[in-house]
């Protein structure tokens, strides 16, 4: 249980890094009291998805008759861990989220971050989430949705309070990828070991 609640928090604290410069650049458009509430509103309904659709496909996943089958989905973080991490364009990726942001009414930015969320951390969340859920105890479910309501609580917070001090946000942009691959590569490992794949190829040998 200890186990698995460990890499629950490390699997959502790799995917918020790219997100938190996405919640600081939100925040620092956005700039009017009136919308704070829309943004924080749709980043919980975003992510909300993201663990929705992960839980569901990691359901289905562990209906597979060899464990050490879903240990392959831990190539999946590694992956993209590489590719955000040697991706030239990745540091852009924000802005341009941002710069579309702007020119939407603000009745519908609910709406325009959870598109944001879906589209700019989509691909990176699911690649943790479903491996992580295929494998997880669903027993302490409640306790991991609660941890990673609070990572995110916390990550809206601090993004909602650095928005405006431009130093702390560009040190967070120049090495939030090299956390993120350190974070991504681990976790894909563990996945590796943890389902015993490594194990089994290891035995083929």
């Amino acid at each position: 249980m200890i186990t698995t609640l460990i890499t629950g928090f490390f699997s959502y604290l790799g995917t918020t890094s790219d997100y938190f410069v996405i919640l600081v650049l939100l925040f620092a458009t956005f700039r009017q009291k009136s919308h704070v509430q829309p943004i924080i509103l749709g980043a919980y309904l975003g992510n909300a998805l993201l663990v929705g659709v992960a839980l569901l496909i990691g359901g289905a996943l562990k209906q597979l008759p060899a464990e050490w089958l879903l240990g392959f989905l831990g190539v999946a973080p590694i992956v993209i861990g590489l590719k955000n991490y040697f991706s030239v364009e990745e540091g852009e990726e924000g802005k341009a989220f941002v710069n579309k942001v702007q020119e939407t009414p603000n009745q519908r930015i609910v709406w325009t971050v959870v598109l944001m969320t879906i589209a700019g951390c989509g691909a990176d969340n699911l690649a943790l989430y479903i491996p992580y859920f295929s494998l997880a105890n669903w027993v302490v479910l409640p306790i991991i949705f609660l941890m990673f309501t609070a990572i995110l609580t916390i990550c809206i917070f601090l993004a909602y309070r650095l928005a405006k001090v431009q130093k702390v946000q560009n040190l967070f942009e120049r090495y939030g990828d090299l956390m993120q691959l350190l974070i991504y590569v681990t976790l894909g490992i563990y996945i590796l070991f943890d389902a015993g794949t490594v194990t089994h190829l290891l035995s083929l040998l």
